[in-house]
């Protein structure tokens, strides 16, 4: 990574500065005509990420991705702007698949990034445990944590002061002073790729200038994240298993840690921030398994006070104001994405008003200065990537910035409705139904489309360029928030454990029949794709309803859950491999939910798509996926991609997918 500083002439300037002519699309009207979108637009990863505003509001860093790179340029690069002339002042390169993931100011003229590693589009980026900082215009550019350089010849002469493991940002003191807080999940000495546990959780003071790192507290349990106040470490939280919270606290540094009884965080508690004179704590809480609720408390939990709930829904994020370090509006996201408003102060009136002027979008603000003047607002939508703008409480000035993919025009693009029905069991679920553009919506070709995890994950009213890709060729697309789905809360994640391959398919049967019922849905002319867990589905579908669908795509599915508790890296956590243990069972369970066991009851002509050096979900299971079907003599078409992940991660790659499913489809459901 190299750190460069500029005038303004980099390919990052020349992103940006063509991002900024068409983000008036969202305030203000276009006659200008743009052509109709092709594979390659659905298949761009999004250009402009992570924008931060800095303490005084005179710069913007946020992390660019050149879709046009050539020869020995960067994929990513962090730059920063000077406001409101959007001059480039400089930029730092990444090395290939590494991007900044959080990008935070330190002060008014210092920043500092964590790094992350994508390994396949369906994969969130993964933190490497890397955290760099520097000057607004590129100089003193210092390693605040690598496990890669620790100790190295080339590291600096701090870099000893905290222990091996991966370090990540958990906050900065107030007022901001240069320093940072790093959370570490340390390794046991004899740390190997094999075994991905931390042994134990700790969280430093750092000093940007030079990286010395100071303790303020540690926990002997891994994966646990902290509250910081006033350089004391007073909660320590994380979950011991894939679905149990533990809570401990302190009330100073000279006390010993003491577990939070269940009378004080019910069924989950998350302690988000303790108020700046420490008489107050914000947490999100569910009493019972339901759906977690923003509350207020003593920092003991007691007097605990409910902000922002909803009986269906979970508040998904909180937003802050940077002034008073108090919460001003709790976000939902079920259906169609709504806010709570905690206050009658300024950041709320002009969320308010924002909404409601731009009721097609969810507006959120995304980052202020330390004033609370200078806001960097993102407007969202189920057709619009995002759009960034600059709004000033003082003139009450919106300025367009940028839009996140400036080649997708969202009126172009499909309508995604949210819809709620009953399941055949009685529980009420929700999902999305994409229609396409200027068609009748009466008895449609229609994709299932499942989303993956299947414990965590959801869909939601959001830019999807899967459902969009495929409403653009004319096909309703159906997606369910099955149970097991995140957002609901804990007990609605559980209820999908032990049924990966009954009731969860049972679910998208249910949403599918409701869409059918509606009179959306050709039931001629059916078929399913997925990613990860989706393509999972997608090959149990087909099983579970013989003669439904007349296709599959299996993109990056899983055939055998056996391989993966063989050789997936869930597998090489404790975590991960009590995941498998409580989720779905052992071995001889795993190899009873899955499709390859079954294909005697597989009937439709599937198209696999998997990246070879897949971790999550190995490679194998596409190899003995098609070992089979060869056997038995059934249809199959196949897509494999060498130095791909999970997923398809170079655009060329997803650009070939979108192409071979466009084909496939049109094959066996028609144009």
């Amino acid at each position: 990574m190299r750190s460069t500083r500029s005038g303004g002439n980099t390919v990052s300037v020349r992103i940006l500065l063509r991002a900024l002519l068409s983000a008036a699309l969202l305030f203000c009207a276009s006659g200008v005509q743009a052509a109709a979108p092709d594979v390659e637009s659905f298949a761009k990863l999004p250009t402009l990420r992570s924008p931060s505003l800095s303490p005084d509001g005179q710069y913007l860093a946020l992390s660019v991705h050149n879709n046009d790179a050539k020869w020995g340029e960067a994929d990513y690069q962090l730059v920063v702007f000077h406001l409101p002339d959007l001059k480039g002042v400089s930029r730092l390169n990444m090395a290939p698949h590494y991007q900044p993931a959080e990008i935070v100011w330190l002060s008014d003229t210092r920043l500092a990034v964590s790094l992350a590693y994508t390994s396949g589009s369906l994969d969130v980026p993964q933190q490497t445990g890397e955290v760099i900082a520097l000057d607004y215009d590129g100089s003193h550019k210092q390693t605040l944590y690598s496990p890669r350089q620790r100790g190295s010849a080339g590291a600096g002469i701090h870099s000893m002061d905290m222990p091996l493991g991966a370090a990540s940002i958990g906050g900065l003191p107030y007022p901001r002073n240069g320093h940072i807080y790093l959370h570490l999940s340390r390794w046991p000495e004899r740390h190997t790729t094999d075994d991905l546990d931390a042994v134990r959780s700790e969280v430093y003071d750092v000093d940007s200038a030079n990286g010395r790192a100071t303790l303020l507290g540690g926990i002997d349990k891994g994966n646990m994240a902290f509250v910081i106040h006033d350089g004391v470490a007073r909660y320590a939280y994380g979950l011991i298993d894939a679905h149990t919270m533990e809570v401990y606290a302190r009330a100073d540094a000279s006390q010993p840690w003491h577990k939070l009884d269940s009378s004080v965080t019910g069924k989950e508690l998350t302690p988000l921030r303790m108020s700046r004179d420490g008489s107050k704590l914000w947490s999100l809480y569910s009493a019972d398994g339901g759906p977690e609720a923003l509350v207020v408390s003593q920092p003991d939990g007691s007097a605990r006070q409910v902000l922002a709930s909803d009986a269906f829904a979970a508040v998904q994020d909180v937003l802050w104001d940077q002034a008073t370090g108090t919460p001003y509006a709790a976000i939902f996201t079920d259906g169609r994405p709504h806010l709570t408003y905690l206050d009658p102060g300024i950041h709320a009136q002009v969320l308010k008003a924002l909404n409601d002027k731009f009721a097609d979008h969810m507006v959120t603000i995304g980052s202020m200065d330390d004033s609370g003047k200078s806001m960097l607002v993102v407007a969202t939508s189920d057709r619009d990537p995002g759009t960034v703008a600059l709004f000033d409480t003082a003139t009450m000035n919106l300025r367009p910035l940028y839009q996140v993919e400036d080649w997708i025009h969202p009126e172009q693009m499909a309508e995604r409705r949210p819809f709620r029905f009953k399941a055949s069991d009685g529980m009420e679920l929700a999902g999305y139904l994409t229609l396409p553009n200027g068609k009748d919506p009466h008895k449609l070709p229609t994709i299932l489309l499942p989303h993956g995890g299947p414990i965590g994950p959801s869909d939601e009213w959001s830019y999807d360029p899967d459902s969009q890709f495929l409403a653009s060729l004319g096909y309703a697309v159906v997606q369910v928030n099955y149970r097991g789905s995140g957002g609901r809360g804990p007990d609605f994640q559980l209820a999908g454990y032990r049924h990966f391959g009954d009731r969860i398919q049972q679910d998208l049967l249910d949403g599918l029949d409701w869409a059918t019922q509606q009179g959306y849905v050709d039931r001629s002319r059916l078929c399913v794709y997925g990613g990860s867990f989706g393509g999972y589905s997608s090959l149990m579908q087909p099983i579970l309803s013989p003669g439904l669908f007349k296709c599959a795509i299996d993109y990056a599915g899983v055939s055998d859950w056996s391989i993966g508790f063989r050789k997936s890296d869930t597998s090489r956590m404790k975590l991960g491999r009590k995941y498998f243990a409580e989720a779905i069972g052992d071995e001889a369970a795993a190899r009873a939910i899955s499709p390859l066991y079954e294909l005697e009851k597989f009937n439709v002509p599937v198209l696999i798509a998997h990246g070879e050096d897949d971790p999550r979900v190995p490679y194998e299971n596409a190899k003995v996926l098609r070992a089979a079907l060869e056997k038995a003599g059934k249809p199959y078409e196949w897509l494999s991609k060498p130095k791909e992940g999970h997923g398809f991660y170079t655009e060329q790659d997803r650009a070939d997918m979108y192409r071979h499913m466009q084909a496939f489809l049109a094959k066996y459901l028609g144009p």
